[in-house]
């Protein structure tokens, strides 16, 4: 493997708060940059796989840990007050990756959660060279444990009234990925968050709501991952989106028998070569 350049550093998110971030560049020309947004309980170590993969073929990956998760936990771990902070934080990071990137096209992916956020992220922006997404969180499993414990939750006066306090949401990491060396890195993990605020909790079902309503409102390419044996969330509901999208420059691809992480997934060479093949079609 070619030895490529890796950096961390901070930049300053909504009100001037100083958010970790790293990238992984290749070595010679950059082709076109990327910025990669994690799942909720996660943080942006999680992309190293997929940013292995595309530095290799020419791509820099920018990513940083979400308000409430890993190096940008806070005084209030698992906790956001509002999805708009998400989105400013998109924001200002994109600008930080646009003045490194200057005339060269900057991509959007997410995975879960951070599919959700890019999903709103690009629905404001239809002129985005597009945006790729693996198993987007637009509605949890009902049967799941951590649909069960969320779907209590979701209450608006719980929200304002206490909305810091947080509960439990202990994913099962083998519920995540059958690839036992990712496994064994996921479960001895320090800097995964096992809670939710219940503000976070109502923030992230009306979020989900809003994104499933505008879908038709997405009009820049869209490359839509799906898990076959997804655990987590509802692939029916990614379905149901992808077929809302007016769009003609959209794509499917559903992964038979992968589990919630196809980017980390055993298979996950095809995901990747798929991921490639789309982008350099859109540079």
């Amino acid at each position: 493997m070619m030895v490529k350049k890796h950096e961390m550093g901070y930049f300053e998110g909504r009100e001037n708060r100083k958010l970790f971030y790293q990238n992984w560049l290749p070595e010679g020309k950059i082709r076109a940059y990327v910025v990669a947004m994690h799942d909720w309980g996660t943080h942006s170590d999680r992309m190293k796989y997929p940013a292995q993969y595309l530095t290799e073929k020419g791509y820099a990956i920018y990513t940083f840990d979400l308000r409430g998760h890993g190096r940008n936990a806070g005084e209030f771990p698992g906790h956001i007050d509002d999805m708009d902070h998400i989105q400013k934080d998109i924001v200002l990071f994109m600008d930080l990756v646009k003045n490194i990137a200057r005339d060269r096209k900057i991509f959007i992916m997410g995975h879960g959660f951070g599919g959700l956020s890019s999903l709103i992220y690009a629905i404001h922006r239809p002129a985005l060279p597009g945006v790729l997404v693996s198993s987007p969180v637009l509605g949890l499993l009902k049967k799941s444990s951590v649909g069960k414990n969320l779907s209590k939750k979701f209450s608006g006066s719980l929200s304002k009234l206490a909305p810091t306090k947080t509960i439990e949401w202990n994913i099962d990491q083998n519920q995540l990925t059958g690839d036992l060396k990712i496994l064994r890195e996921h479960i001895a993990d320090k800097q995964k968050t096992e809670v939710i605020s219940v503000k976070s909790a109502a923030e992230m079902n009306n979020a989900m709501k809003w994104t499933m309503k505008n879908a038709p409102k997405l009009l820049c390419p869209v490359l839509l991952m799906q898990a076959g044996n997804d655990k987590i969330v509802d692939k029916g509901r990614t379905k149901d989106f992808f077929s809302k999208i007016k769009c003609e420059d959209k794509m499917y691809k559903e992964y038979d028998g992968f589990l919630h992480e196809l980017w980390n997934e055993r298979g996950r060479a095809q995901v990747y070569q798929d991921m490639f093949i789309w982008l350099e079609k859109h540079l």
